[in-house]
């Protein structure tokens, strides 16, 4: 889910084509993971945390199922009534806030006016197979944003929707004899392939994407539900939500990652070295766990091994608008404004339409004196901002022009 705080860059999916390095072990998807789960280590919450279910995620709440029943149920054709689904999700979140640091189930939706991806992704699954309409879950292999936590880094993937109707029916206008309009309904044998997203812009991209199955979706949310509890200091709840992750999808390397985040961070390097080699090994391309490795091996004095893995993600990263963005932040604490607009830019060049870049560059044309292109920047932020952001934008640059006046 792309997420993104001031201070603060949350990863959405980190992937490289790169080979895989070897290692002194390697355990096998599936073979044995439970050996590396270390339930003792965190015994302040293992008794008392509870944790959403399958149900609580995936199930279409009541009130929505009877909505639904009353407004798409009758429609017969299996394309229209994908449009007009389409049409429902779309109002149900119309008003909802979207959630940047937080991941909801469908049982929060009542309650809870907040979405992201992949309360959107689930509703909108929940939904289609209470209609009848084919529907899976798909990850997008998205841009990176990244995350530094005490020098680790964390990552979560995008989710949407994909489906394949292979027959559909339209209605075509046409004109008899003597110029009177008539309908006709249509019936055409074919394959229709659709994408569904909460964010309209990531369709027309051309990212690599994958079906991925609702046990790999819940892992996933276990995994974001683990992220936002270590962000805030709760390493034990962390914890057993990656355990869950894993018990959900034992070849999930982004929870094999955090696994390794959690073990470092309680002091325990030999555990979460394994942990970093399990997500690699399942996933060649982990450059989350390879960073996370490498600064490890660098921690414990193995130059040699930290190397080899730092010369994998180096391309990477340079081509990541996401790792300039957290230079230029650096430089920014330490007041080096000139570097930061330098990394900045940098950024820009390789991700234009990502709002937060240019909050930055406004904040930063303010602290130079640069007027002008702090309202440039603003502009463009509130251009490309969605929902609350775009109106938090544009309140700052009314309130900013009175001042001028």
């Amino acid at each position: 889910m792309i997420r993104i705080r001031t201070g603060l860059w949350t990863a959405v999916a980190i992937f490289l084509l790169a080979a895989c390095s070897s290692f002194e072990k390697q355990t096998q998807p599936g073979q044995d993971f439970q050996s590396l789960l270390q339930d003792e280590l965190f015994p302040e919450r293992g008794q008392t945390l509870e944790i959403e279910t399958r149900d609580e995620l995936f199930d279409l709440p009541l009130n929505f199922q009877e909505d639904l029943d009353r407004r798409i149920s009758g429609i017969e054709s299996t394309y229209e009534r994908y449009r007009a689904l389409r049409s429902w999700v779309f109002r149900k979140f119309n008003g909802f806030e979207y959630a940047s640091t937080e991941t909801m189930s469908l049982s929060d939706l009542n309650t809870n006016r907040k979405y992201n991806c992949m309360s959107f992704a689930a509703l909108f699954i929940a939904a289609a197979r209470h209609v009848n309409v084919p529907a899976d879950f798909q990850l997008v292999f998205a841009p990176p944003y990244w995350d530094q936590a005490n020098n680790s880094w964390i990552n979560n993937q995008h989710i949407n929707v994909t489906g394949r109707i292979e027959e559909i029916e339209s209605r075509h206008m046409t004109e008899d004899w003597i110029g009177e309009r008539i309908y006709k309904t249509v019936k055409a044998v074919g394959s229709h392939r659709y994408t569904v997203d909460i964010n309209p812009a990531v369709v027309s991209v051309r990212h690599r994407r994958k079906i991925i199955s609702t046990d790999q979706v819940l892992s996933l949310f276990y995994s974001n539900k683990s992220i936002e509890l270590l962000l805030i200091g709760d390493v034990g709840s962390a914890y057993y939500y990656t355990r869950a992750a894993l018990e959900a999808d034992p070849a999930s390397a982004v929870a094999w990652n955090n696994l390794g985040v959690l073990y470092s961070r309680i002091g325990h390097g030999e555990l979460s070295i394994l942990a970093y080699q399990q997500a690699i090994a399942l996933d060649g391309s982990a450059h989350s766990a390879k960073s996370n490795l490498a600064r490890l091996y660098r921690v414990r004095n193995q130059p040699a091994q930290a190397l080899q893995l730092e010369e994998q993600i180096r391309e990477f990263r340079n081509k990541n608008p996401y790792y300039h963005a957290s230079l230029a932040e650096a430089d920014f604490e330490e007041n080096r404004l000139y570097q930061a607009r330098q990394h900045i830019k940098q950024a820009i060049e390789l991700k234009h339409n990502e709002q937060h870049f240019y909050h930055r560059l406004a904040i930063i044309a303010q602290r130079l004196g640069d007027e002008e292109s702090m309202f440039e920047n603003l502009e463009l932020a509130r251009r490309y901002a969605r929902g609350q952001d775009r109106a938090i934008f544009a309140g700052k640059l009314r309130a900013l022009e009175e001042i001028q006046l």
